[in-house]
């Protein structure tokens, strides 16, 4: 007998996530034969006439950012309108209701939604979680159309996972998702843990993508705070290339997972300054190697790091205090190391994860 359907649906850099999701959620839906969908490669890439309108789309009203930015068009495809529509359209010609047991979808960024079909959604963020900030930056313009998009795909999906408290009491106070409909899965970490390295006890690691974002600028005015109590204190900066000539300051770019991997060994001391971050996966990674972490207590990090247990919230303005705090005591560093691997091992892995949303699932649609 033919096996049933699955269909999971992604799109862009949530690349290592949608990974790690798939294959744990194929392992525990044996019984269907999933089939994986990336919007942007098969649905907005093979279409000439599409991208070139979805092109136009996001530099009409996105164009001054990626210009200041030197972001591809691409990034901001997501969020036009004859993209929404030609997703739909997709999902109508190709997914046989008949045949197929339910939609998953990571992010919420489209709508993969068939009328007939169970949905469910994976994310870390909502559109309107940003309100909930103490300073919340604006929000993104983007069109009516797909407002309501993302407010319907969330009111008629039957459960949407979130990687932390934050975004789930977003669902719930912006969107009016029933308590009963949004579950709390947490995210995995996406760099292996590994045994310590080579730790020569002041190396400061940062792992970031969006450097002004995840409180880079902050962090370079700490570091300089830092050296001046700490000489030989060293600043690898990961993920990212800002522009800088800081003495002590090693900026390594984006890098290979293994090579992260490395970084996170080898370092004393994790910092993320974030301005705003719905639920940081490199708090948990940094954690999995049994780095102290030094955060800003903002969005989804409290869900990650244990204050005064497994690391430090604090306001920017205290972040060298905290740095040289930890850079000077081995045993506080040895201390919140063994604290925060025991809490990623516990609740931040994969295997966790996946485990949480296929349950949930299986009891949604009687698999």
């Amino acid at each position: 007998m033919k096996k049933r359907c699955a269909f999971f649906f992604r799109i862009g850099e949530f690349s290592l996530i949608n990974d790690a999701v798939f294959a744990g959620l194929r392992a525990r839906f044996d019984d269907l034969e999933w089939r994986i969908v990336d919007v942007e490669r098969e649905i907005v890439r093979t279409n000439l006439a599409l991208r070139v309108r979805a092109t136009a789309g996001a530099m009409r009203r996105y164009g001054n950012l990626i210009l200041a930015n030197r972001q591809p068009p691409r990034d901001f495809f997501s969020r036009m309108p004859v993209v929404i529509e030609a997703v739909r359209s997709w999902v109508r010609s190709h997914v046989d209701p008949s045949g197929t047991a339910m939609i998953f979808q990571t992010q919420s960024l489209f709508d993969a939604r068939h009328p007939e079909l169970p949905h469910f959604i994976y994310t870390d963020h909502t559109y309107l979680a940003n309100r909930r900030y103490p300073q919340p930056k604006p929000l993104l313009p983007v069109a009516e159309a797909w407002r309501r998009m993302e407010r319907d795909l969330y009111a008629g999906a039957r459960c949407t996972f979130v990687s932390s408290r934050f975004a789930a009491e977003s669902l719930r106070e912006y969107y009016g998702v029933p308590e009963e409909r949004v579950e709390v899965v947490f995210s995995g970490s996406n760099v292996a843990g590994g045994d310590f390295g080579n730790r020569k006890g002041h190396v400061i690691l940062f792992v970031g993508v969006d450097w002004e974002r995840k409180g880079g600028p902050e962090l370079i005015e700490a570091f300089r705070e830092v050296r001046a109590v700490v000489p030989d204190a060293g600043l690898w900066i990961v993920g990212c290339s800002p522009v800088l000539a800081e003495p002590g300051v090693w900026v390594r770019g984006r890098l290979a997972p293994e090579r992260v991997a490395e970084c996170y060994r080898e370092a004393d001391v994790f910092c993320l300054p974030s301005r705003t971050d719905p639920s940081a996966s490199v708090l948990a990674e940094a954690a999995s190697h049994g780095l102290p972490v030094v955060a800003t207590a903002v969005g989804g990090n409290p869900e990650r790091v244990e204050h005064g247990v497994s690391g430090f919230l604090c306001e920017s303005t205290e972040l060298a205090g905290r740095l040289v705090q930890l850079l000077n005591s081995p045993e506080l560093r040895r201390e919140f190391g063994e604290a925060g691997r025991k809490l990623a091992n516990e609740r931040f892995t994969w295997e966790s994860v996946c485990g949480k949303m296929a349950n949930r699932m299986r009891k949604e649609i009687d698999l």
